[in-house]
């Protein structure tokens, strides 16, 4: 679930704007969220880019876990 951003429509296009962080929810999403999950998923480059940096994290955990 993406947080911390709000949704500015201008000239025909929606632009997102604040820092992102996401959440994992296990509920049905208010129209809210629902706007904000649709504007992320509709830009592919972004959902590429934070795919990676969710790796990354990921990777970090397990290795700060090792130590």
């Amino acid at each position: 679930m993406p947080a911390g951003v709000r949704v500015i429509n201008g000239n025909g296009k929606q632009v997102l704007v604040g820092q992102l962080s996401y959440f994992h929810l296990r509920t049905t999403l208010c129209s809210v969220c629902q706007v904000m999950k649709s504007a992320v998923a509709s830009r592919p480059w972004f959902v590429e880019a934070h795919a990676e940096y969710r790796r990354q994290v990921k990777i970090k955990k397990r290795l700060l876990a090792g130590r």
